[in-house]
């Protein structure tokens, strides 16, 4: 089957002003509206043995709102469609959007519908409809764009990776204060692992990026899992070495400079190009 990766170049060549809206973690419309979606599908997201319907109700919204917080957005609105079998009960439905509500509350985000389905297996879909925050000055478009990085940029990270949640944090409110203390700033979260943002920031704005292995928050129980690993959420972005000073909360992890790829700096110095192969495979 094909890769996610090859998928989404198929579809960008045959979308109109592709280059406009799909090439980062959400689209910016109507000047400063922030739409963005997500699906958690059964047995490749979660399993019913190892994940309540809590759980899973609380990650579907949870991956979307961390997608409007890699664009510095402010969640307002969710749509929820939901595939079930025909074998599902109706405490577990209940249990799912008691999970869906929890986090939708927590981050003052209201469901206005949505769409029921019948499948061989669970799938919940949820598109949020945001609002760009920002500072008097900037424009929205301008702000957590994929392809903002520049030479002399550091490379940041908002926390430690490696370590997996099944109640994902997302940095909505880190997110806007990143984006509004930065004049130009990329972000992304790391939802597919941190090597899979460095290699997209580092593409999308044809830079070379080198993050030093010494300085990534990692995990002491899940080390391997830190670079390739996914399910952090973490926020992984760049900005000038001025407007890093001004954002609290985050670790200087790398650098931008001339060139083109991402690359991880070994203790020996030596310099290994981060390859996408190893991310996160929506598709096996």
């Amino acid at each position: 089957m094909p890769t996610e990766q090859e998928i989404l170049k198929v579809i960008r060549k045959v979308i109109p002003n592709a280059k406009k809206y799909l090439f980062d973690d959400a689209a910016i419309i109507e000047k400063d509206l922030i739409v963005t979606t997500d699906t958690l599908v059964e047995n490749t997201h979660f399993t019913l043995k190892t994940y309540s319907p809590y759980e899973i109700g609380w990650k579907a919204m949870a991956v979307n709102l961390s997608d409007i917080a890699a664009m510095g957005g402010r969640p307002l609105y969710a749509l929820v469609s939901l595939s079930l079998p025909k074998d599902i009960s109706l405490l577990w439905i209940k249990n799912l959007y008691r999970g869906i509500i929890s986090c939708a509350k927590k981050y003052k985000t209201q469901i206005v519908g949505g769409n029921l389905a019948r499948a061989k297996e669970i799938n919940i879909t949820i598109t949020i409809i945001g609002k760009a925050v920002v500072k008097a000055g900037l424009k929205p478009a301008s702000t957590g764009k994929r392809s903002n990085a520049k030479p002399n940029d550091l490379v940041f990270a908002s926390g430690t990776f490696g370590n997996p949640l099944k109640k994902p944090i997302p940095q909505i409110e880190l997110g806007q204060k990143i984006v509004n203390l930065s004049k130009r700033v990329s972000l992304m979260d790391a939802s597919d692992g941190l090597a899979d943002c460095l290699i997209q920031i580092a593409k999308e704005s044809k830079v070379k990026i080198i993050v030093d292995e010494d300085k990534i928050p990692i995990s002491k129980t899940m080390k391997k899992a830190a670079l390739y690993g996914g399910e952090d959420y973490q926020l992984v972005g760049t900005t000038s070495q001025n407007d890093c000073k001004k954002i609290q909360k985050i670790k200087i992890i790398g650098k931008v400079v001339k060139g083109k790829g991402a690359f991880l700096k070994q203790k020996n110095n030596k310099l290994v190009k981060l390859d996408m192969k190893k991310a996160f495979k929506h598709f096996l």
